[in-house]
């Protein structure tokens, strides 16, 4: 018989509790990680939430994936898969279970790579790779960029076509190396020193985003360092804001995309030429109110009786500010007239650059499929082309093809 003394005793609702609580309260069981196989998974219920196993070659621990975290993570996985996961140990009072209520979770092998690589960052960050003080300035006014991308690729085509675009008085050099893949990390190093060996004023390195594999390239502990002791500003746009590579964080400037790496590089020549034209008009209305304040200053002393009558010192101040009237005018008339030469000179460049411009003498461009050709190889019989002239276009099928 069970004797009971000072009514110690405790409801089953309690004790479940009080050991949630202790589970709740001991920090070494938040935000753990734990590595195992997955079983007994049936994807969602109906209420958005996973409910499934981990375990080892020993142990079972029970799992689930409430719903607003499975909104934000792969849960794409299955039986046998195996997986690193990041949680809380949390007991369920209602059956006085416990289970890793998991917030993130991924691949076993993605897990180790991303591993090491967050150890590489975290070295290269102590040894000052990603300081900012070490960062160049970019200049304003750059004539002479150089490109390191993959060949024939999307960011180089964009790359070239902002900058000129921008700023068409620039020369692009592009200098192409392997972006994915195990050579790649070396190569390009290669094209990044050949372009340092050219003297451009800036570099860009351009990729156009990709996973965290895609990018591994891009976190090579050797060109972090080369990028590093570059003289040459350098401008990197290889990742996207949610998957930066050490590129993108040692570069001087980074930039989420190639289109954003051209506007960190050259100036808008639009914006160039307006600022001119606004700076001629400041001038045309300093001179302005030069000239009026001087002609109030002449009406001031012609008025003035004393000055009168005394022909001698009237007619010697009346030359004087006659002569420094003249002065001044002639002097903003030649500041004015050099800043017209200037806009002039940059409009005369512009237009020179401007491949449109030499449909009215006769010339005509070529596309293919939208893009313009330069060479006779990017043609094949039965291609369809169109010819623009300066006055419409043409569609044309090819029969023959003629090379030199």
């Amino acid at each position: 018989m069970i004797e009971v003394q000072n009514n110690n005793f405790y409801t089953i609702t309690e004790i479940n509790q009080f050991i949630s609580d202790i589970f709740a309260n001991v920090e070494p069981l938040q935000n753990i990680g734990l590595v195992g196989e997955i079983s007994n998974f049936k994807g969602p219920n109906k209420s958005g939430h996973f409910y499934f196993s981990l375990k080892d070659d020993k142990s079972v621990i029970s799992a689930v994936i409430f719903k607003y975290n499975a909104l934000h993570l792969n849960t794409n996985f299955k039986n046998g898969d195996q997986v690193l996961v990041i949680g809380n140990i949390s007991s369920y009072p209602g059956y006085g279970t416990y289970q890793i209520i998991i917030k993130n979770i991924i691949p076993y092998g993605q897990g180790q790579l991303l591993v090491k690589r967050e150890e590489l960052k975290k070295k290269l960050y102590e040894q000052g790779y990603f300081d900012p003080s070490h960062k160049l300035p970019i200049p304003q006014y750059a004539t002479k960029v150089a490109i390191v991308t993959g060949l024939n690729s999307a960011a180089s085509a964009d790359l070239k076509h902002n900058l000129k675009r921008r700023w068409p008085l620039t020369e692009i050099l592009e200098f192409n190396a392997l972006v994915q893949g195990e050579n790649a990390p070396k190569d390009i190093i290669r094209a990044l020193n050949e372009a340092i060996e050219a003297n451009p004023q800036i570099i860009i390195i351009g990729r156009g985003g990709g996973s965290i594999e895609d990018l591994s390239p891009f976190d090579n502990e050797e060109l972090v360092k080369r990028i590093y002791d570059c003289k040459i500003p350098i401008i990197s746009a290889v990742g996207h804001e949610i998957n930066q590579s050490f590129c993108d964080l040692v570069a001087d400037i980074y930039a989420s995309t190639p289109t954003g790496a051209c506007e960190y590089a050259v100036p808008d020549i639009n914006e160039v030429i307006n600022d001119i034209e606004n700076l001629v008009i400041n001038i045309k209305s300093s001179v302005t109110t030069k000239l009026n304040s001087y002609q109030t200053l002449i009406s001031r002393y012609l008025s003035n009786k004393k000055m009168n009558s005394i022909d001698g010192l009237f007619d010697f101040y009346t030359e004087k500010i006659k002569n420094s009237y003249e002065n001044i005018l002639n002097k903003y008339k030649n500041k004015i007239t050099n800043y017209q030469n200037k806009i002039q000179n940059s409009l005369i460049k512009v237009n020179a650059q401007n491949p449109l411009g030499l449909l009215s003498k006769g010339y005509s461009l070529s596309y293919k499929e939208g893009k313009i050709l330069n060479s006779i190889k990017d043609i094949y019989i039965n291609d369809t082309l169109e010819i623009e002239f300066s006055d419409g276009k043409v569609i044309v099928e090819v029969k023959e093809i003629g090379k030199k």
